[in-house]
């Protein structure tokens, strides 16, 4: 759609910060905590927690903050270590494959989630990099509303010469029985062990939630592996290996960490095999060499989750009220809603919501006037990830068959940890300067 001439001119970069400190002056303690460290998005260099917060900022003096060489007493203790790929003292016998930090995270991990282990990764792609390259499967199915960078590593790797998978792909919000016949499709040329299941629910930037039930019983008759994204809902809001997914992966710069400045992935295994082959790719690949600063906050944020959660889904769905209310929504996307296609799947698997939620806008609306809208934002910024202490907005994009998407543009929402009354002023403040 054309950018309108009468739209708003955005405002003037140069004024924003002094606009985004006199209306902090006006909010509420908790929101002036979370934001004075970032007035000057510039000063901060972009960062949205360059001060740290939270309560994991001291690391224990035993850590090996992040040391690459791990020392043997004895040559043979250093070949019975390389040839478990353990260390005795805890992590690897290479300290940048796993340190004693980041095994301490895989067993808290696995834990909460019910798994036999975990690894843990330097983001939750390359989790999920870990995870393919683990099985090699030849064909893969997908969901039409994965992960875009999840997307791009299949398929960009999908090369005639390189022998990667193949991708089938099934709706979003699928019945078991549409991927049942998909598996059937696979199984024309693949054997069971040749293909993986990959589920993700809600889907990325507009939240379907598919029969994850019914995929499962499929999977299990065929003999196939299924493996989940799921970052949405944390452990917190969904177990899959409790529902018999074999492997679950999560983006733990999301929840986990909640402020931003943990970023890392896990891989949790619900049997020993699978767990050993995770493991063993982890030390070919190197995609375990996360810090161990990292680690150690990651390891005892965690434990704020659950409370965190409840706020940022409260704060959202305070957000979607403002939202039901103005004439240029056409439609709230959001399985937390009652009124969504997918609310009963959502009561069913997950329970409760979280921070996220995408706005679709009257397709009338100039798109010129919503990027006003979005510009003129104080609190909200401009930023991908999501799941952290500050409140984001950005445009959604779904690689999918246009005809099947709403037609007004699309922005997803991430409701921080500030207080709910000051987001709403602002989206009070920016819509006087910006919509109709």
């Amino acid at each position: 759609m054309p950018h309108s001439p009468s739209a708003p001119s955005p405002v003037d970069a140069g004024s924003k910060v002094e606009r985004r400190r006199a209306f902090l002056a006006e909010c509420r303690p908790a929101t002036r905590r979370i934001h004075a460290p970032i007035v000057d998005l510039t000063g901060a260099r972009g960062h949205l927690n360059p001060r740290g917060l939270g309560h994991a900022r001291a690391f224990s003096d035993l850590g090996s903050l992040g040391q690459s060489s791990v020392g043997f007493d004895t040559l043979a203790d250093y070949e019975a270590a390389d040839e478990a790929g353990r260390a005795p003292y805890g992590g690897a016998e290479y300290g940048v494959v796993q340190s004693p930090e980041a095994e301490a995270v895989c067993t808290k991990f696995a834990r909460l989630h019910g798994g036999v282990g975990a690894i843990v990764c330097g983001s939750g792609l390359a989790a999920i990099a870990t995870v393919l390259d683990a099985f090699a499967p030849k064909v893969i199915l997908i969901p039409d509303g994965i992960y875009f960078p999840a997307w791009r590593y299949m398929s960009e790797a999908n090369l005639a010469e390189t022998g990667r998978a193949a991708l089938l792909t099934y709706p979003a919000g699928a019945s078991g029985a549409e991927v049942g016949a998909l598996i059937r499709e696979a199984g024309r040329t693949f054997a069971p062990g040749e293909t993986m299941i990959y589920l993700e629910a809600p889907a990325s930037g507009t939240f379907e939630i598919p029969d994850i039930a019914g995929i499962v019983d499929e999977a299990r008759r065929a003999g196939i592996r299924t493996v989940m994204d799921n970052t949405w809902g944390s452990h917190v809001r969904f177990r899959p290996l409790d529902h018999g997914i074999g492997i679950a992966i999560q983006a733990t710069t999301k929840y986990e960490g909640g402020y931003g400045d943990t970023p890392s992935g896990v891989a949790v295994a619900r049997d020993e095999a699978d767990l050993a082959r995770l493991r063993r790719q982890l030390r070919i690949g190197g995609h375990g060499a996360v810090s161990p600063q990292t680690c150690t906050r990651l390891f005892h944020r965690v434990d704020s989750a659950e409370s965190r959660l409840a706020r940022h889904e409260a704060a959202a769905a305070s957000l979607m009220r403002w939202f039901e209310g103005k004439a240029v929504t056409a439609d709230i996307l959001s399985p937390a809603r009652a009124a969504s296609p997918h609310h009963a799947r959502f009561r069913q698997y997950f329970g409760a919501g979280n921070s996220l939620f995408t706005v679709v806008f009257d397709e009338g609306l100039p798109v010129g006037r919503i990027h006003a809208f979005v510009d003129a934002l104080l609190l909200f910024r401009v930023a991908e990830s999501w799941g952290g202490h500050v409140s984001l907005v950005l445009p959604v994009h779904p690689r999918r068959d246009p005809a099947s998407l709403p037609k007004g543009a699309m922005f997803r929402f991430n409701a921080g940890l500030e207080e709910a009354d000051d987001l709403i002023a602002d989206l009070d403040q920016a819509a006087r300067a910006a919509l109709p």
